[in-house]
């Protein structure tokens, strides 16, 4: 139902709006479906036989309700290190397509998703409610510098957790960089791909940043994979690998690394991994970077 809206609307819709427009196309299809998808059950032969061939994390990928293999990626690093506290945070998240879900529903952690749009927190609740979910809740609020302390000192988390996701596009560097409160084990942060892998940047800070305002192109948010590894770095994490779609780092704390997670740690020249949907939609690297290049950006 989704491809044959968004054929529509390529003929019928501008290309700038496109992607705002889409986003509602697929909430509002995916609200009309009753929770069957959180029924969902995790592939009954993992590592999927079809990626033995594939190096590092990648292997391990796998969706069941993540959006490109995080799923998997999650079930092996908490294969490796246990669990603490079986506590997240989530910035940002779909009402069925999070990097957190899984380990509610299949390894009964509890905590938090923030997210600015209200419709997504509602129908959480609602969800999580229903089927009662009593550790899991879902708050409204477009996160900034300015309120993200009291946000969280609220949320009644505990300093140590065992995830924290970040998939704000936009602020995702600056909000990692200053989160001080929590001590998470494993770090998963959207990465801006369209920078390629060896510059060290990241979008300058702005509390109303909305990337398609930014640039119709959506390349410009974020920050490079290099930033956040050198970022990672300061506050004790070492990168892990990325997901073959070029969207998401995993990070774990240095003092959660086991000997095999030791053989895995990586450059982020290496681990470096172009996104996926803009080749796919006629988008070269050098293409994506020309459309952006020229706006503001901060050396990290």
């Amino acid at each position: 139902m989704l491809k044959l809206v968004m054929l529509y609307l390529k003929k019928a819709i501008p290309s700038s709006l496109r992607p705002a427009v889409r986003r509602l196309v697929t909430i509002v299809l995916r609200s009309s479906q009753p929770y069957e998808t959180w029924k969902r059950t995790d592939p009954p032969n993992w590592p999927l036989p079809e990626f033995s061939c594939r190096q590092g994390i990648e292997r391990y990928e796998y969706s069941l309700f993540s959006q490109n293999g995080e799923d998997g990626i999650l079930r092996y690093l908490f294969s490796e290190i246990g669990f603490g506290s079986k506590l997240f945070l989530e910035f940002g998240f779909g009402l069925r397509e999070n990097n957190s879900l899984r380990l509610i529903l299949k390894e009964g952690f509890g905590g938090v998703f923030i997210d600015g749009f209200d419709f997504a927190v509602k129908e959480f609740n609602q969800a999580a409610q229903s089927l009662k979910i009593n550790n899991v809740r879902a708050i409204n609020a477009f996160l900034t510098l300015e309120n993200i302390e009291n946000i969280l000192n609220g949320s009644g988390l505990p300093k140590e957790i065992d995830l924290l996701s970040i998939d704000v596009d936009g602020n995702d560097y600056w909000f990692w960089k200053e989160l001080k409160c929590l001590s998470p084990r494993v770090v998963v942060i959207e990465y801006n791909a369209s920078l390629g892998p060896q510059l060290s940047l990241t979008v300058p800070y702005d509390p109303l940043f909305d990337r398609h305002k930014k640039n119709p192109s959506g390349f410009y948010c974020g920050a490079s994979l290099t930033a956040l590894e050198k970022l990672g770095k300061k506050k004790g994490y070492y990168l892990i690998g990325c997901d073959s779609s070029g969207i998401n780092a995993f990070f774990i704390r240095e003092d959660c690394i086991t000997r095999n997670l030791s053989q895995l740690l990586i450059s982020p020249q290496l681990a470096y991994r172009p996104h996926k949907n803009r080749l796919e939609r006629g988008f070269s690297l050098d293409d994506q970077f020309i459309k952006i290049k020229d706006l503001p950006y901060v050396k990290v």
